[in-house]
């Protein structure tokens, strides 16, 4: 019996050997382009102030990896990695608040401020991996394969902007600039499901891919170098409500000993939201009025991750 399953798992590692040949890694480089806007508004309903971070048109060269390969008839993987650099891109800032004091009738304060800066600087990475299980169509020239994997992904800017700080003179209020440098970094993270698509005819030199991904997760973000108005904006935010859509296609061509070139695109759409309550402040914190701010009142915040990627491949078939 012992001399059985010897038999039965020497044919089955052999086997999956056999068609372990069914892969490719490749590298790529290219041009990618990024908007990412951060949204702030207590309370959510009846916003007293509210602020608005957008990074408009971030320019990156980007590099990376990618491989995918079949192992055997049931099993189907899938890695990938890029780091890029923001070589250009617009940075606005809106800040707005409005409140009035109820006992004193004479009294209202307003404030509204909007900020454009170049943006030069920093990076962007991020890795994922998936596994699967293939379906092979038309004489195996065809593989669809259902995935789940897990992906991670960042992006870091930094500027020089200026913060603010409030003055009073007679009985009006203003604002001053000072010059400092401020960083903001958005994490996206968390697992996916997705089908993953190949097409690769016989006797062609070609073949033609595509990868959809629905994504749910959490979302990081974190701000140095404040504006001035943290005392309602924290520059810690997070939210474990952020889903997004993936989706990549390419194609490659054969050229002599398994290397191949070719072209991907890819998109990316992520969003993320959270409402929650707002605690130790009083109502003059926010409203210098004598209205019902409590700890009962929420704060809403929104932010917006879309990318599109377009990159030339150098791959090794194996």
């Amino acid at each position: 019996m012992r001399k059985w399953i010897t038999l039965l798992m020497t044919c089955l590692v052999v086997g999956s050997y056999a068609n372990a040949s069914t892969g490719q890694v490749n590298l790529e480089a290219g041009y990618r382009r990024d908007n990412i806007s951060w949204k702030h508004r207590f309370p959510s309903h009846d916003p007293v102030v509210s602020s608005s971070h957008k990074f408009k048109d971030l320019d990156i060269f980007q590099i990376g990896a990618n491989a995918r390969a079949t192992l055997g008839c049931n099993f189907y993987l899938r890695a990938n990695a890029y780091w890029g650099w923001i070589l250009d891109g617009e940075y606005e800032r809106d800040v707005n608040t409005f409140c009035s004091d109820s006992s004193r009738s004479d009294f209202h304060f307003g404030f509204s401020n909007d900020k454009h800066t170049v943006i030069d600087d920093r990076f962007v990475y991020g890795v994922g991996a998936a596994i699967g299980y293939p379906f092979f169509f038309c004489d195996c020239t065809t593989v669809v394969a259902p995935v789940i994997g897990y992906s991670f992904d960042e992006q870091s800017v930094q500027f020089e902007g200026g913060r603010f700080n409030f003055c009073n003179s007679s009985s009006s209020y203003c604002g001053s600039c000072d010059c400092c440098e401020q960083t903001f970094n958005s994490r996206w993270y968390g697992p996916f499901v997705g089908i993953d698509f190949n097409y690769r005819p016989y006797n062609e030199c070609w073949d033609v891919y595509a990868d959809i991904e629905y994504h749910w997760g959490s979302f990081r973000g974190k701000r140095s170098g404040g504006d001035g108005f943290d005392f309602f904006d924290h520059s810690d935010r997070s939210s474990h409500d952020a889903t997004g859509w993936v989706f990549d296609i390419g194609a490659d061509y054969d050229l002599c000993n398994c290397w191949t070139v070719g072209f991907s695109l890819q998109f990316k759409d992520w969003t993320a939201n959270r409402n929650h309550r707002v605690c130790g402040y009083s109502s003059d914190d926010y409203c210098f009025s004598h209205s019902d701010c409590s700890c009962n009142d929420r704060a809403r915040t929104n932010h917006k991750w879309h990318s599109y990627a377009i990159n030339l491949t150098v791959g090794k078939e194996f």
